[in-house]
């Protein structure tokens, strides 16, 4: 009954919310959208071939049933290691072909996939933001790690948001997944990025700017099973979060106690000026982990994942460092802390 109750007590502010929107007929979101992602594909472009893959992820962790994902791996014979690039929310394999640019051509094979929920073969399927997840990347590691012809090669994330948080979740549960990891905006929890997105979310009408009704309750239960549907279609409806119908399960992860099992190098990077998980968050992802070889690098991108498009050339250049200093093994050997956070521009 007291379930019953608190959703009914947030039912009922959320309501007063959404009349209060149709009353003043019109209203302002104060958050980025996601950034266009430039396409990248064919073989002709990578200079090698460009396999079509598919392999098995476990359904949840409540199920050993199997679900099939699709992937692309750009082949090359003389290749010195494996990349396996994970997504964020909302993009595909073909949406994020375009970081196969960051690595030198021919000198690493790269896995892009389908994370649950998302691209080819998502009927039925759910993105919890990281918990099921882990699932997927063990699935296309393994991959990898299968093939004879590259199995024997060392093996490197590189992830970017929710793909990032998946990638921390699954080195902690696995530790011979990777041997190195580039996370770009990892959450430190999805707790923390509920409540960021609802604080931040402000209504302008007629000159009057005010904060969502029942906010705090919101935040409270929205992983409770009562609450979830409708917290959700709230984040769809009026922040246009989920342009592409992508079903969602929303799950606790906490990656910033989870790198407190990764002991491998890790290059974290993220925008100062990020709308939708704050500086402190990595700033904690980064202090937790537990790795004797760790830079975090905080840019001055714009907005969410900005980092490369707004300096594309040194954005390829630190990443080409790091991957340099782990192909050498002075990552794997040196102990090294390094924080850098970019002055602000002159304006």
């Amino acid at each position: 009954m007291k379930d019953l109750r608190v959703y009914g007590n947030i039912k009922r502010q959320c309501q007063m919310f959404i009349l209060a929107l149709a009353s003043f007929g019109a209203w302002r979101l104060q958050a980025a959208s996601s950034v266009p992602l430039p396409s990248f594909t064919t073989s002709e472009e990578i200079d090698g071939s460009l396999e079509e893959v598919t392999f098995l992820s476990k359904e949840s962790v409540d199920s050993d049933k199997k679900i099939e994902r699709k992937g692309q791996l750009a082949f090359y014979p003389d290749a010195e290691a494996n990349v396996v690039i994970c997504h964020g929310f909302m993009c595909n394999k073909h949406d994020v072909a375009f970081l196969r640019r960051l690595f030198p051509r021919g000198k690493y094979n790269i896995l892009t996939f389908d994370f649950r929920g998302h691209g080819d073969n998502r009927d039925g399927q759910a993105c919890t933001f990281g918990r099921d997840e882990v699932f997927d990347v063990e699935a296309a590691v393994a991959y990898l790690k299968n093939d004879p012809k590259i199995k024997h090669l060392p093996c490197i994330a590189y992830g970017f948001s929710m793909g990032a948080a998946s990638a921390i979740e699954s080195q902690a549960r696995n530790h011979a997944l990777f041997d190195a990891m580039i996370l770009d905006c990892p959450f430190d929890s999805s707790e923390n990025v509920i409540k960021r997105g609802l604080d931040d979310l402000k209504i302008s009408a007629f000159g009057y700017e005010f904060g969502l009704p029942g906010r705090s309750l919101l935040q409270k239960y929205a992983f409770h099973p009562h609450v979830q549907t409708f917290v959700k279609n709230i984040l769809r409806c009026i922040t246009a979060l989920n342009p592409r119908d992508i079903e969602i399960n929303m799950c606790r992860v906490y990656p910033g106690e989870s790198v407190k099992k990764i002991t491998v190098p890790c290059f974290f990077i993220h925008c100062k000026n990020d709308e939708k998980i704050g500086v402190e968050s990595v700033k904690n992802i980064y202090n937790n982990a537990a790795c004797q070889y760790k830079k975090l690098w905080i840019t001055n991108g714009r907005s969410h994942f900005d980092s490369y498009f707004y300096a594309p050339e040194r954005y390829t250049s630190e990443v080409r460092q790091f991957l340099s200093a782990v192909l050498d093994g002075s990552a794997i050997k040196e102990e090294k802390k390094e924080l850098i956070e970019d002055r602000e521009d002159k304006k």
